[in-house]
């Protein structure tokens, strides 16, 4: 795969990018559990960069792999990983987002919608996926 110009090369950049990535499309509900080959959609990283990046983040308990039947490697964030994703994509994007959806659960009486709220919802810790 063509690395992008903008591809971060720096490992910390990319394990930045890889949770932020991770973060948003778990937010988003476009799947917890994800392949590198999709993931490598967003971030255009040499393979062997991704490789060495996502096993930092699994040696460091903020990603898992995750078995799949069709044998396709993927990871998902472990509980650890959604709270350093979500800082990141906050630290990140902050400027630009109208409102914090990715920490928010659809409940709209749960206390992830007050204003003083600092954390991910537990709600979204369980969310299922859709992959």
């Amino acid at each position: 795969m063509k690395q992008n110009d903008r591809s971060p090369t720096n490992p910390i950049q990319q394990q930045d990018e890889i949770l932020q990535v991770l973060f948003w499309l778990r937010g988003e509900g476009l799947g917890n559990v994800v392949a590198l080959a999709e993931l490598n959609r967003f971030l255009t990283m040499k393979q062997s960069d991704l490789n060495e990046a996502i096993q930092r983040l699994i040696d460091n308990d903020l990603l898992k792999s995750t078995p799949h039947d069709d044998d396709t490697f993927r990871v998902s964030l472990t509980e650890a990983g959604v709270a350093e994703g979500q800082r990141r994509f906050k630290d990140e994007f902050e400027n630009y987002l109208g409102q914090e959806s990715h920490m928010e659960c659809e409940d709209p009486n749960c206390d992830c919608h007050e204003p003083d709220f600092a954390g991910v919802c537990s709600h979204l810790l369980d969310k299922p996926s859709h992959s």
